[in-house]
């Protein structure tokens, strides 16, 4: 199909090999002198607000070693209608997260780094009535909440769902629910259903057709399109290097958890062998800290 963005024909000029080659597309064009009406279009999309202007705040920091292969990557933008966003691409579940355990690390992480957002804005420290409101908007390639919701927004309420104040909020964006969503016409699709099947499926071969009439009925994601077919490499190599401190932190994050893993499979080796030997779940718990419950899994495990 002549003149539609394909992973498979156009990665190797443009991003790379993968799934981590097209997010690294997706921020690259996002962060495009270009594609101001991209980025304001997906914005507005995401927060459902009339935008007419953004600016792209990124520093571009140069990363040489093995943290620029994570598969994390992010644009920070302000709005001229009062509003700074986080938005962030990632396609894989952070080290130790899952289901079973609610995917604590992402939702953490999106609450950190909201926090850290709204707490370092410039000049505005005094009268915190100015403060900007902020947004941390995360694009997942994975399932994280156990709705049928593609789209789930948090922010601060009391317990009867009334607002303190909307100045922040977290709204995460999940690019594996999608089916359902792909169950309806592009016409009858919203902004930010139409940007999310954009980024999800354009990389994929077997959705051209349902992708090319989505371009068709929506100039921003031509023009995202058009952009995305011609993405130096040079460009690519800009957006890979983004964001040094959120892959290094990540980076931080991951190594305490493989650590801690190792360390707890370590201590649960000691406590089999002290039950094999017949030794009492009261002394061996007093010896490796593990509950009496967690010793009966492992005595189960024998």
């Amino acid at each position: 199909m002549s003149g539609f963005f394909c992973i498979c024909r156009n990665m190797p000029r443009c991003c790379g090999s993968g799934r981590t080659g097209w997010i690294i597309c997706v921020i690259t064009l996002l962060t495009h002198p270009d594609a101001e009406p991209v980025l304001r279009d997906v914005i507005s999309g995401v927060l459902d607000i009339p935008i007419s202007k953004v600016a792209v705040k990124n520093v571009e920091l140069y990363i040489g070693d093995i943290l620029e292969k994570r598969e994390r990557f992010d644009v920070n933008c302000t709005t001229d209608s009062g509003e700074q966003v986080s938005v962030e691409m990632q396609s894989s579940a952070m080290e130790g997260d899952s289901m079973r355990i609610g995917h604590k690390n992402i939702k953490s992480r999106a609450v950190y780094y909201l926090c850290d957002l709204h707490a370092k804005q410039p000049g505005r420290k005094i009268n915190y009535g100015n403060l900007l409101r902020s947004f941390q908007v995360t694009f997942c390639g994975y399932t994280v909440f156990s709705s049928e919701n593609f789209i789930n927004r948090f922010c601060f309420r009391d317990e009867n769902g009334v607002p303190l104040l909307e100045t922040v909020g977290i709204i995460f964006i999940e690019l594996s629910k999608l089916d359902k969503l792909m169950s309806k016409s592009p016409d009858d699709m919203s902004s930010i259903e139409m940007w999310s099947a954009f980024f999800a499926l354009a990389d994929k071969p077997e959705r051209r057709k349902v992708i090319q009439e989505i371009i068709s009925r929506k100039g921003e994601i031509k023009l995202a399109n058009d952009i995305l077919l011609n993405i130096s490499k040079d460009e690519r190599q800009r957006a890979h290097f983004r964001s040094r401190q959120m892959f290094r932190m990540d980076h931080e994050h991951d190594m305490y958890v493989s650590r801690r893993e190792g360390i707890a499979e370590g201590v649960a080796e000691v406590a089999r062998s002290m039950l094999a030997d017949a030794m009492s779940a009261d002394l061996v718990s007093k010896f490796t800290g593990l509950s009496v419950e967690e010793l009966n899994h492992l005595r189960d495990s024998l």
